[in-house]
Protein backbone atom coordinates (compact mmCIF):
# COMPACT_ATOMS: atom_id res chain seq x y z
CA UNK A 1 0.00 0.00 0.00
CA UNK A 2 1.33 3.69 -0.94
CA UNK A 3 2.26 5.78 2.18
CA UNK A 4 0.21 8.74 2.13
CA UNK A 5 0.75 12.18 4.60
CA UNK A 6 -2.42 12.35 6.82
CA UNK A 7 -3.88 15.98 7.09
CA UNK A 8 -6.11 16.28 9.95
CA UNK A 9 -8.97 18.71 9.83
CA UNK A 10 -10.26 18.50 13.61
CA UNK A 11 -9.26 21.80 14.34
CA UNK A 12 -10.35 23.69 11.37
CA UNK A 13 -12.43 26.74 12.34
CA UNK A 14 -11.47 26.19 15.93
CA UNK A 15 -9.85 29.38 17.58
CA UNK A 16 -6.05 29.69 18.39
CA UNK A 17 -5.12 28.41 21.50
CA UNK A 18 -7.84 25.74 21.31
CA UNK A 19 -6.60 22.24 22.28
CA UNK A 20 -7.92 19.51 20.12
CA UNK A 21 -6.43 15.88 19.76
CA UNK A 22 -5.37 15.24 16.32
CA UNK A 23 -3.94 11.72 16.72
CA UNK A 24 -5.39 8.11 17.11
CA UNK A 25 -5.80 6.86 21.15
CA UNK A 26 -3.33 4.39 21.98
CA UNK A 27 -3.56 4.36 25.44
CA UNK A 28 -6.45 2.95 27.71
CA UNK A 29 -5.75 5.90 30.00
CA UNK A 30 -3.36 8.59 30.59
CA UNK A 31 -0.76 7.96 33.09
CA UNK A 32 1.32 10.43 35.36
CA UNK A 33 4.97 10.41 36.82
CA UNK A 34 6.93 12.32 38.39
CA UNK A 35 10.80 12.63 39.40
CA UNK A 36 11.89 15.39 41.73
CA UNK A 37 15.75 15.16 42.89
CA UNK A 38 18.49 17.63 44.14
CA UNK A 39 22.04 17.01 44.23
CA UNK A 40 21.54 14.68 47.74
CA UNK A 41 18.75 12.82 47.14
CA UNK A 42 15.68 11.66 44.79
CA UNK A 43 11.89 11.13 45.34
CA UNK A 44 9.98 9.33 42.88
CA UNK A 45 6.18 9.29 42.46
CA UNK A 46 2.87 9.05 40.38
CA UNK A 47 0.06 11.18 40.51
CA UNK A 48 -3.75 9.94 39.70
CA UNK A 49 -4.92 13.82 38.95
CA UNK A 50 -2.76 17.23 37.86
CA UNK A 51 -3.82 18.66 41.26
CA UNK A 52 -1.66 15.82 42.96
CA UNK A 53 1.59 16.80 41.19
CA UNK A 54 4.17 18.50 43.64
CA UNK A 55 4.66 22.23 43.34
CA UNK A 56 8.09 23.17 42.24
CA UNK A 57 10.25 24.43 44.85
CA UNK A 58 10.18 28.75 44.26
CA UNK A 59 14.01 28.54 45.89
CA UNK A 60 15.31 26.57 42.81
CA UNK A 61 17.10 23.55 45.45
CA UNK A 62 14.78 20.79 43.71
CA UNK A 63 14.23 20.17 39.91
CA UNK A 64 10.66 18.18 39.10
CA UNK A 65 10.71 16.38 36.01
CA UNK A 66 6.53 15.54 35.66
CA UNK A 67 5.92 13.17 32.61
CA UNK A 68 2.93 12.20 31.35
CA UNK A 69 2.03 9.53 28.87
CA UNK A 70 -1.35 9.71 26.74
CA UNK A 71 -1.95 12.90 24.58
CA UNK A 72 -5.92 11.60 23.82
CA UNK A 73 -7.21 13.35 27.25
CA UNK A 74 -7.06 16.45 26.81
CA UNK A 75 -8.48 17.93 30.04
CA UNK A 76 -5.94 15.79 31.52
CA UNK A 77 -3.08 17.71 29.49
CA UNK A 78 -5.08 20.74 29.51
CA UNK A 79 -4.80 20.65 33.48
CA UNK A 80 -1.64 19.73 34.12
CA UNK A 81 -0.25 22.47 31.45
CA UNK A 82 -2.44 25.05 33.45
CA UNK A 83 -1.06 24.00 36.82
CA UNK A 84 2.47 24.95 35.44
CA UNK A 85 1.80 28.29 33.94
CA UNK A 86 1.76 26.46 30.07
CA UNK A 87 0.57 28.69 27.40
CA UNK A 88 -2.63 28.15 25.79
CA UNK A 89 -0.30 27.96 22.46
CA UNK A 90 2.18 25.50 23.99
CA UNK A 91 -0.79 23.05 25.49
CA UNK A 92 -2.50 22.82 21.33
CA UNK A 93 0.97 22.15 20.25
CA UNK A 94 0.95 19.64 22.53
CA UNK A 95 -2.03 17.51 21.16
CA UNK A 96 -1.93 18.41 17.79
CA UNK A 97 0.15 15.06 16.85
CA UNK A 98 0.80 16.02 13.14
CA UNK A 99 2.33 19.13 13.83
CA UNK A 100 6.14 19.55 13.22
CA UNK A 101 8.90 19.82 15.73
CA UNK A 102 8.78 23.99 17.04
CA UNK A 103 10.38 25.58 19.23
CA UNK A 104 8.82 29.19 21.75
CA UNK A 105 10.04 31.11 24.03
CA UNK A 106 7.09 32.74 26.62
CA UNK A 107 8.27 34.94 29.75
CA UNK A 108 8.79 31.97 32.40
CA UNK A 109 9.09 28.82 29.79
CA UNK A 110 10.53 27.61 27.20
CA UNK A 111 8.43 25.16 24.86
CA UNK A 112 9.72 22.40 22.49
CA UNK A 113 7.83 19.96 20.23
CA UNK A 114 9.73 16.79 18.49
CA UNK A 115 9.46 13.58 16.97
CA UNK A 116 10.66 10.73 19.32
CA UNK A 117 11.56 7.72 17.43
CA UNK A 118 11.81 3.80 18.08
CA UNK A 119 12.53 0.72 16.47
CA UNK A 120 9.64 -1.49 16.61
CA UNK A 121 10.16 -5.68 16.66
CA UNK A 122 10.06 -6.06 13.30
CA UNK A 123 12.76 -2.95 12.69
CA UNK A 124 10.35 -0.44 11.35
CA UNK A 125 10.52 3.65 12.70
CA UNK A 126 7.72 4.20 15.00
CA UNK A 127 6.77 8.20 15.58
CA UNK A 128 5.83 9.71 18.93
CA UNK A 129 4.77 13.08 19.28
CA UNK A 130 6.76 14.17 22.23
CA UNK A 131 6.31 17.75 23.77
CA UNK A 132 8.90 19.31 26.71
CA UNK A 133 8.59 22.35 28.54
CA UNK A 134 10.16 23.86 31.39
CA UNK A 135 10.47 26.71 33.54
CA UNK A 136 12.04 27.68 36.76
CA UNK A 137 12.68 24.09 38.75
CA UNK A 138 10.42 22.00 36.54
CA UNK A 139 10.07 20.38 33.67
CA UNK A 140 6.85 18.52 32.08
CA UNK A 141 7.52 15.92 29.39
CA UNK A 142 3.88 14.83 27.44
CA UNK A 143 4.26 11.32 25.29
CA UNK A 144 1.37 9.78 23.04
CA UNK A 145 2.84 6.02 24.81
CA UNK A 146 4.62 5.21 27.70
CA UNK A 147 7.78 3.61 25.83
CA UNK A 148 10.39 6.34 25.20
CA UNK A 149 14.11 6.64 25.21
CA UNK A 150 14.32 8.38 28.82
CA UNK A 151 15.41 4.98 30.42
CA UNK A 152 19.29 5.72 30.36
CA UNK A 153 18.14 9.33 31.92
CA UNK A 154 16.36 8.31 34.57
CA UNK A 155 19.07 5.97 36.08
CA UNK A 156 21.41 9.20 35.93
CA UNK A 157 19.16 11.15 38.21
CA UNK A 158 19.61 8.01 40.67
CA UNK A 159 23.05 8.32 40.35
CA UNK A 160 24.58 11.11 42.92
CA UNK A 161 27.97 11.68 40.94
CA UNK A 162 25.64 12.42 37.50
CA UNK A 163 25.73 15.82 35.70
CA UNK A 164 22.44 16.14 35.86
CA UNK A 165 21.30 16.08 39.61
CA UNK A 166 24.31 19.37 39.88
CA UNK A 167 22.38 21.03 37.56
CA UNK A 168 19.05 22.92 37.16
CA UNK A 169 15.62 22.36 34.96
CA UNK A 170 17.49 24.01 31.73
CA UNK A 171 20.03 21.05 31.65
CA UNK A 172 16.89 18.58 32.40
CA UNK A 173 15.55 20.10 29.39
CA UNK A 174 18.38 19.74 27.35
CA UNK A 175 19.05 15.92 28.60
CA UNK A 176 15.66 15.09 27.59
CA UNK A 177 15.93 16.76 23.99
CA UNK A 178 20.13 15.18 23.74
CA UNK A 179 18.65 11.84 24.22
CA UNK A 180 15.92 11.91 21.60
CA UNK A 181 18.28 13.08 18.92
CA UNK A 182 20.78 10.29 20.37
CA UNK A 183 18.56 7.63 19.26
CA UNK A 184 18.09 9.26 15.59
CA UNK A 185 21.87 7.95 14.80
CA UNK A 186 20.60 4.28 16.60
CA UNK A 187 17.34 4.83 13.78
CA UNK A 188 19.59 6.01 11.20
CA UNK A 189 22.18 3.35 11.71
CA UNK A 190 20.11 0.60 11.19
CA UNK A 191 18.02 2.33 8.25
CA UNK A 192 21.62 2.52 7.00
CA UNK A 193 22.46 -1.32 7.45
CA UNK A 194 19.23 -2.17 5.27
CA UNK A 195 20.60 -0.44 2.62
CA UNK A 196 23.46 -1.88 2.47
CA UNK A 197 21.70 -5.15 1.95
CA UNK A 198 19.69 -3.58 -0.08
CA UNK A 199 22.82 -2.60 -2.04
CA UNK A 200 24.73 -6.22 -1.87
CA UNK A 201 21.69 -7.62 -3.06
CA UNK A 202 21.17 -5.28 -5.67
CA UNK A 203 24.64 -6.56 -7.51
CA UNK A 204 24.28 -10.06 -6.44
CA UNK A 205 23.35 -12.79 -8.59
CA UNK A 206 19.82 -12.92 -7.59
CA UNK A 207 17.84 -10.23 -6.08
CA UNK A 208 14.46 -10.76 -5.08
CA UNK A 209 11.86 -9.53 -6.56
CA UNK A 210 10.75 -7.85 -3.81
CA UNK A 211 14.07 -5.59 -3.70
CA UNK A 212 12.26 -2.50 -4.98
CA UNK A 213 9.57 -2.55 -2.55
CA UNK A 214 12.39 -2.98 -0.01
CA UNK A 215 14.08 0.01 -1.35
CA UNK A 216 10.84 1.94 -0.78
CA UNK A 217 10.12 1.29 2.34
CA UNK A 218 13.64 1.74 3.84
CA UNK A 219 12.92 5.21 1.41
CA UNK A 220 9.60 6.28 3.39
CA UNK A 221 11.26 5.23 6.93
CA UNK A 222 13.92 7.71 5.87
CA UNK A 223 11.47 10.21 5.50
CA UNK A 224 10.11 9.56 8.62
CA UNK A 225 13.45 10.57 10.34
CA UNK A 226 14.20 13.68 7.79
CA UNK A 227 10.37 15.19 8.86
CA UNK A 228 11.77 15.09 12.76
CA UNK A 229 15.36 16.26 12.14
CA UNK A 230 15.45 18.89 9.93
CA UNK A 231 12.18 21.34 11.49
CA UNK A 232 13.99 20.70 14.64
CA UNK A 233 17.27 21.28 13.80
CA UNK A 234 16.49 25.07 12.29
CA UNK A 235 14.23 25.50 15.65
CA UNK A 236 17.47 24.84 17.95
CA UNK A 237 19.12 27.26 15.49
CA UNK A 238 16.68 29.86 16.89
CA UNK A 239 17.04 29.39 20.11
CA UNK A 240 20.80 29.41 20.32
CA UNK A 241 21.29 32.12 17.99
CA UNK A 242 19.13 34.41 20.34
CA UNK A 243 19.62 31.97 23.98
CA UNK A 244 16.49 32.66 26.25
CA UNK A 245 17.20 34.06 30.01
CA UNK A 246 16.24 30.63 31.32
CA UNK A 247 18.77 28.97 30.21
CA UNK A 248 22.03 29.35 32.00
CA UNK A 249 25.49 30.13 30.58
CA UNK A 250 25.99 26.33 31.74
CA UNK A 251 23.75 24.76 29.42
CA UNK A 252 24.23 27.00 26.40
CA UNK A 253 27.09 25.12 24.95
CA UNK A 254 25.65 22.03 24.90
CA UNK A 255 22.79 23.26 22.89
CA UNK A 256 25.45 24.20 19.87
CA UNK A 257 26.75 20.54 20.49
CA UNK A 258 23.12 18.94 20.19
CA UNK A 259 22.95 21.49 16.70
CA UNK A 260 26.07 20.27 15.08
CA UNK A 261 24.27 16.46 16.08
CA UNK A 262 21.46 17.03 14.60
CA UNK A 263 23.57 18.66 11.31
CA UNK A 264 25.44 15.82 11.26
CA UNK A 265 22.32 13.48 10.87
CA UNK A 266 20.52 15.72 8.25
CA UNK A 267 23.90 15.14 6.14
CA UNK A 268 23.41 11.17 7.29
CA UNK A 269 19.67 11.66 5.63
CA UNK A 270 20.95 13.25 2.78
CA UNK A 271 23.52 10.62 1.87
CA UNK A 272 21.32 7.35 2.31
CA UNK A 273 18.52 8.94 0.60
CA UNK A 274 21.20 9.46 -2.80
CA UNK A 275 22.22 6.02 -1.56
CA UNK A 276 18.36 4.78 -2.35
CA UNK A 277 18.07 6.53 -5.41
CA UNK A 278 21.56 5.23 -7.03
CA UNK A 279 20.08 1.64 -5.87
CA UNK A 280 16.93 1.38 -7.43
CA UNK A 281 18.46 3.29 -10.10
CA UNK A 282 21.21 0.09 -10.79
CA UNK A 283 18.46 -1.91 -9.83
CA UNK A 284 16.75 -0.91 -12.99
CA UNK A 285 19.56 -0.81 -15.26
CA UNK A 286 20.47 -4.54 -14.39
CA UNK A 287 16.83 -5.63 -14.74
CA UNK A 288 16.68 -4.01 -18.52
CA UNK A 289 20.66 -5.30 -18.76
CA UNK A 290 19.11 -9.07 -18.14
CA UNK A 291 16.29 -8.51 -20.28
CA UNK A 292 18.58 -7.46 -23.17
CA UNK A 293 20.40 -10.28 -22.88
CA UNK A 294 17.29 -12.89 -22.77
CA UNK A 295 15.79 -11.13 -25.74
CA UNK A 296 19.14 -11.10 -27.81
CA UNK A 297 19.72 -14.81 -27.21
CA UNK A 298 15.89 -15.53 -27.99
CA UNK A 299 16.58 -13.25 -31.15
CA UNK A 300 19.68 -14.86 -32.39
CA UNK A 301 17.34 -18.31 -31.87
CA UNK A 302 14.33 -17.02 -34.00
CA UNK A 303 16.97 -15.91 -36.80
CA UNK A 304 18.62 -19.01 -36.94
CA UNK A 305 15.13 -20.64 -37.27
CA UNK A 306 13.55 -18.07 -39.78
CA UNK A 307 15.20 -19.93 -43.00
CA UNK A 308 14.74 -23.57 -41.63
CA UNK A 309 10.86 -22.72 -40.88
CA UNK A 310 10.62 -20.89 -44.52
CA UNK A 311 11.87 -24.14 -46.54
CA UNK A 312 9.71 -26.31 -44.41
CA UNK A 313 6.72 -23.92 -45.04
CA UNK A 314 7.39 -24.18 -48.85
CA UNK A 315 7.73 -27.94 -49.35
CA UNK A 316 4.94 -28.53 -46.60
CA UNK A 317 2.26 -27.06 -48.77
CA UNK A 318 -0.25 -29.14 -49.90
CA UNK A 319 0.42 -28.73 -54.17
CA UNK A 320 0.28 -31.76 -56.16
CA UNK A 321 3.10 -30.66 -58.74
CA UNK A 322 6.26 -29.31 -57.13
CA UNK A 323 10.01 -29.46 -58.52
CA UNK A 324 12.01 -31.80 -56.43
CA UNK A 325 8.96 -33.35 -54.57
CA UNK A 326 9.89 -36.50 -56.83
CA UNK A 327 13.60 -36.60 -56.27
CA UNK A 328 15.22 -39.64 -54.91
CA UNK A 329 17.30 -37.64 -52.42
CA UNK A 330 14.82 -34.64 -51.63
CA UNK A 331 14.47 -34.92 -48.13
CA UNK A 332 18.12 -35.25 -47.34
CA UNK A 333 18.80 -31.99 -49.67
CA UNK A 334 15.88 -30.65 -47.75
CA UNK A 335 17.85 -30.79 -44.15
CA UNK A 336 21.11 -30.23 -45.78
CA UNK A 337 19.78 -26.91 -46.89
CA UNK A 338 18.08 -26.08 -43.11
CA UNK A 339 21.45 -27.38 -41.57
CA UNK A 340 23.79 -25.76 -43.62
CA UNK A 341 21.78 -22.59 -43.12
CA UNK A 342 21.42 -22.47 -39.50
CA UNK A 343 25.36 -23.66 -38.93
CA UNK A 344 26.21 -20.38 -41.98
CA UNK A 345 24.44 -18.38 -39.09
CA UNK A 346 25.77 -19.09 -35.86
CA UNK A 347 29.05 -18.66 -37.26
CA UNK A 348 28.16 -15.40 -39.03
CA UNK A 349 26.79 -13.95 -35.14
CA UNK A 350 29.89 -15.97 -33.55
CA UNK A 351 32.34 -13.88 -35.52
CA UNK A 352 29.76 -10.55 -34.55
CA UNK A 353 30.47 -11.45 -31.29
CA UNK A 354 26.36 -11.57 -30.65
CA UNK A 355 26.66 -14.57 -28.70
Amino acid sequence: MPHRVEISTKKVGLAPGHAVFTGERRLESAQISWVRYRLDAVERGDAPTAADIPLPDPTGTNTLWVNVDGLHDVELVKAVGERFGMHPLSIEDVVSVAGRPVAETYDDSVFTTLKMLMLSEDGSVLSDHTSIVFGPGWVLSFQETPGDVFGNLRRRIGDPTARVRARGADYLWYALVDSVVDHYALVLSTIGARIEELEEEVWGEDPGRDLALRAQDARHQLLLVRRAVRPLREQLGLLTGDCPALITAQTEPYLSDLETHLAHHSDSIDHLRDTITSLLEAHVSILTMRANEVMRVLTVVASIFIPMTFVASVYGMNFVYMPELGHPWGYEITWAVMLGSGISMLVYFWRKHWL
